[in-house]
């Protein structure tokens, strides 16, 4: 065979060839519909990148809560003493001190007369029936008679009140027997205590409370006027007697 003979034949098959391919490959895949098809097709949501149109419709923006006012609390203005007088502040204190004192001692009378008027009440009653009972028992009638007696002994005012050592008394129908016992006095206070007295019918105290007027509140020197007054002695009488010794505290 000629070399130009299998130039022909090889060149005829390379074309052929290269004919197969370019069907195979271009031509076939771009006439086949279905092929098309699965690539989907294009749809168009407007002219720009948001896709809301060419006149897109605006969206109103959620409008802020109002905010609400927080009050702050007003800072509590606090007063000061202010004084030129290094004293200034003792001085306050002790008047603080004795208007405390005054309102103790203002509550403590309103409560001792109380007790004290429900004690006469009481009392009061007690010798009403004692009265009443001695009374009835013997009787009413005249008796008359005379007598003299003689001795030796303090006599009291006839009055039923005096004094004796600075301090007073009072008593119904009755005289001091002797001298007021005074109470130990110990503390730097003046003033007066009241204590009011129930005496039997041998001149004895039997009772003895704080009654007015009284100006000491001191408990202890309050005790110690009832504990003098339960030792001071009377003359005698017919029934129990209602009085009072009032001590005065001067400082000396």
């Amino acid at each position: 065979m000629k070399k130009a003979d299998i130039y022909g034949i090889t060149g005829s098959v390379l074309s052929c060839i290269m004919l197969f391919l370019l069907l195979w490959l271009v031509v076939i895949p771009m006439s086949n519909p279905e092929k098309q098809d699965d690539e989907g097709i294009m749809v168009s949501f407007g002219e720009t990148l948001d896709g809301a149109g060419s006149n897109p419709t605006p969206v109103a923006e959620p409008t802020p809560a109002k905010a609400i006012p927080v009050s702050t609390p007003k800072p509590v203005k606090q007063e000061y003493m202010t004084s030129t007088d290094p004293n200034a502040l003792a001085i306050a204190e002790k008047k603080k001190k004795d208007k405390k004192e005054k309102e103790t001692l203002e509550k403590q009378r309103l409560e001792d007369l109380r007790i004290a008027n429900e004690k006469k009440k009481k009392e009061q009653d007690a010798i009403n029936n004692v009265s009443n009972a001695m009374s009835g028992a013997f009787g009413s009638g005249g008796t008359t008679g005379s007598g003299t007696t003689s001795g030796t002994g303090t006599q009291g005012n006839p009055a039923g009140k005096g004094t004796s050592g600075g301090n007073s008394w009072s008593l119904e129908g009755r005289s001091l027997s002797g001298e007021i016992v005074r109470p130990s006095y110990d503390k730097d206070l003046e003033g007066k205590i009241t204590v009011r007295i129930i005496v039997d019918m041998n001149g004895n105290v039997t009772s003895a409370s704080i009654g007015l007027p009284t100006t000491i509140s001191d408990k202890a020197t309050r005790n110690a006027a009832i504990a003098a007054a339960k030792r001071t002695r009377f003359t005698s009488g017919k029934s129990n007697a209602l009085g009072s010794i009032t001590y005065d505290f001067n400082l000396k």
